[in-house]
C-alpha cells in the first residue's frame, strides 16, 4: 500500500489487539508484516537488499540487452544462470535506473501498467509476469468460475486482477485498499482489464469508524505503507477506516473463497474483526495471512493468542513457502509448494493459510 498526502486532523480508532492504548505510540498498532523468505532466506520486503558494492552494470531504463535478459528469466534455461543475471544485473539495474509506465502481460493473463521497477512488486511484475509465485499459485489453485475472493490491502490490484480473470463475470471480487495512490493505481488496472466485477472500497480496516495515519515509505516498496511509524518515512497521510462489517458485505463474505489479507502491521485489526464472522463464512473458505511474532510481542501479544479463536472454530494453520529474493524466483515458479501444517507454535515470521481442511498439506 502506499499514498501521499498531509496529516489530516480526526479522532483515531482504536486498534483491535493492541492491549497498550494510545500513550503507547502508533507502533503498537503492528500485529504483523509483509516480506520474509523460507527455505532460502529470510529477509523483509521492507528491507530490500541493497545493491552489491561491485556491481557496475547499471543498465538504461530499455535496452535490447535488458529485453533479452529478461526473457531469458521468463523462458530460457539453467537455473543457476538465471539467479545470477537477477542477483547480480536485472534486478539490481531495474532498481537503480527504472524502466517507467509499462504495460505488463502476467503469467495469468490479466495485464498490470507497472509505473516504476523501482517498487519492489512492480519490479517483479515486470521480469517475472507475477508477484509472491507460491502464494499466486495458491490462490489460483483455489479460485474457481464463480467464487469469490477478499482482497484486504490490494496495493495495486494484482491479487484482485488474478481473482477477478480466474472466478470470471459470475464470481465476486472485493479490494479494499486506503492510500490514494495504490487506489488510483488499482483503480487504472481495473479498467485497463475491463472487469466489471470488482468492487474497490477505499477504507483501511478498523475497529471504530474513523481515520487513520498511515507512514509512506520510500519508493524502493510502495506496498510497505503502514500504520507503523518506521525509522524512516517519507510523508505521512490520513485515510478512512471502517470495521470489517461495514466494509465488506455479509453477501460478499458468504461468497469468499479466499480472504487475503496483506496490511503491512494492521492484520491483527483485521483477523479480530473476522472472529465474529467465521459462521458466516463459506466451509471451505481459506485465509491466506503473515504472521510475525517481533510484531505481535510489541503489542503485547502472541501469534497463539491472534490464532486461538480461529483454532476454535475449527481452523488449521498451514504454512506457504515465501520469499522476495529475485534469484529464489525461477525455482518457485518451476515448482510451487503446498503450505504445510503448522502443529507447534509460531516462533518466526511467517505466511499461513488458515483452512478447516484437517491435513499434513494443503493440495
Amino acid at each position: 500500500m502506499t499514498g501521499r498526502g498531509g496529516v489530516g486532523t480526526g479522532s483515531t480508532p482504536v486498534i483491535a489487539g493492541c492491549r497498550h492504548g494510545p500513550a503507547a505510540g502508533v507502533g503498537c498498532v503492528s500485529l504483523l508484516s509483509v516480506g520474509t523468505s523460507r527455505s532460502v532466506a529470510v529477509m523483509s520486503s521492507a528491507g530490500l537488499r541493497p545493491p552489491p558494492s561491485e556491481t557496475h552494470l547499471v543498465p538504461p531504463p530499455w535496452t535490447p540487452l535488458l529485453s533479452a535478459s529478461r526473457w531469458w528469466v521468463r523462458h530460457g534455461w539453467g537455473l543457476g544462470l538465471k539467479r545470477m543475471m537477477l542477483r547480480e544485473w536485472l534486478d539490481v539495474g531495474l532498481r537503480q535506473n527504472p524502466c517507467r509506465d509499462r504495460v505488463v502481460r502476467t503469467r495469468y493473463g490479466f495485464r498490470v501498467r507497472v509505473a516504476t521497477t523501482e517498487d519492489l512488486i512492480q519490479r517483479s511484475i515486470l521480469v517475472h509476469g507475477c508477484w509472491e509465485p507460491q502464494v499466486s499459485a495458491f490462490i489460483a489453485a483455489r479460485l474457481t468460475p464463480g467464487s469469490g475472493l477478499v482482497d484486504i490491502g490490494a496495493n495495486l490490484g494484482y491479487y484482485s486482477l488474478l481473482a477477478a480473470r480466474l472466478v470470471g463475470p459470475e464470481g465476486m471480487v472485493v479490494a479494499v485498499e486506503p492510500a490514494p495512490d495504490m487506489h488510483g493505481a488499482l483503480r487504472a488496472n481495473i479498467a485497463l482489464n475491463g472487469f466489471d466485477h470488482v468492487r474497490v472500497v477505499r477504507c483501511a480496516i478498523t475497529e471504530e469508524p474513523g481515520e487513520v495515519r498511515l507512514f509512506v515509505p520510500h519508493a524502493g516498496n510502495l506496498g510497505a505503507t503502514s500504520l507503523i511509524r518506521p525509522d524512516r518515512h517519507e510523508a505521512e497521510l490520513r485515510v478512512p477506516g471502517l470495521p470489517m462489517t461495514e466494509a465488506v458485505t455479509p453477501e460478499e463474505l458468504r461468497r469468499a473463497r479466499i480472504i487475503k489479507i496483506d496490511v503491512e502491521g494492521a492484520e491483527g485489526t483485521v483477523l479480530a474483526g473476522l472472529v465474529p464472522l467465521l459462521d458466516e463464512l463459506p466451509a471451505d473458505c481459506e485465509i491466506v495471512v503473515e504472521v510475525s511474532p517481533d510484531r505481535l510481542a510489541a503489542c503485547g501479544t502472541t501469534p497463539d493468542e491472534v490464532l486461538a479463536p480461529f483454532l476454535a472454530h475449527g481452523l488449521h494453520p498451514y504454512r506457504l513457502v515465501n520469499s522476495y529474493m529475485p534469484e529464489d524466483y525461477p525455482a518457485m515458479l518451476r515448482q510451487p509448494r503446498p503450505p504445510v501444517r503448522v502443529r507447534g507454535p509460531v516462533t518466526e515470521q511467517m505466511d499461513l493459510v488458515l483452512s478447516r481442511v484437517d491435513a499434513d498439506a494443503l493440495t
